[in-house]
C-alpha cells in the first residue's frame, strides 16, 4: 500500500508533457546519501529498482535490480544525475533513464511548510527543485537555494525510460 501511494504521489507531480512522451516508469531508491558540497563530476550513484518492469525491446529490470549512475555537476547549492545501466545477471547493460520526480517516503505527503506539492518540488524536501533533463545525456538536476544540498539515502526516484 505504501509504495502504491509513492507511484500515485510521484507521477501526481509530473506534468502532462512528460507522461505523454514516456510510457514506461522505474521507481527506484537512492542507496547512499549524496552531500552535494562533496560530490563532484563522475561519482558513481547507485539506486536499487522497487518495482519490476520490462522496458520496450524486452530488457527485464527485477525488483531490486541495481541501478548505476553518475554525477554529472555539482556545487553546494545543487547536484544533476544521470542513470545509464542496471546490472542485470552480473552484467552491466545500458538504458537511457530520466529522473522525472522524486520524493522522500518519510516526508509530508500532501503539503510542504503547508504548500502542496507543485511540479518540480521534491515531496518531503522543502525548498528542493527538480529540474528534468530532455537531453540525451539526461542529468536531471536537484537545487536548493540558499542552503547546501542533500539528497539523503532511500530518496525515491521516478525513473522513465524513453520509448
Amino acid at each position: 500500500m505504501k509504495m502504491r501511494f509513492i507511484v500515485i504521489a510521484l507521477a501526481a507531480c509530473l506534468p502532462l508533457s512528460s507522461l505523454a512522451q514516456h510510457k514506461q516508469f522505474i521507481q527506484a531508491e537512492l542507496l547512499k546519501t549524496i552531500k552535494a558540497k562533496n560530490a563532484k563530476a563522475g561519482d558513481p550513484v547507485k539506486a536499487r529498482a522497487v518495482n519490476a518492469v520490462v522496458l520496450p525491446g524486452g530488457v527485464a529490470i527485477s525488483e531490486g535490480a541495481i541501478l548505476l549512475g553518475e554525477v554529472r555537476t555539482a556545487d553546494a547549492n545543487s547536484v544533476s544525475i544521470s542513470f545509464e545501466q542496471a546490472e542485470l545477471g552480473g552484467k552491466k547493460t545500458p538504458l537511457s533513464l530520466s529522473i522525472r520526480a522524486a520524493m522522500m517516503p518519510n516526508g509530508p505527503q500532501n503539503n510542504v511548510d503547508g504548500m502542496a506539492a507543485q511540479t518540480g518540488s521534491v515531496i518531503g524536501m522543502p525548498g528542493v527543485i527538480l529540474k528534468v533533463d530532455d537531453s540525451p545525456q539526461h542529468a536531471s538536476k536537484f537545487e536548493l537555494t540558499g542552503k547546501e544540498l542533500q539528497l539523503k539515502q532511500g530518496l525515491q526516484f521516478m525513473l522513465a525510460v524513453p520509448d
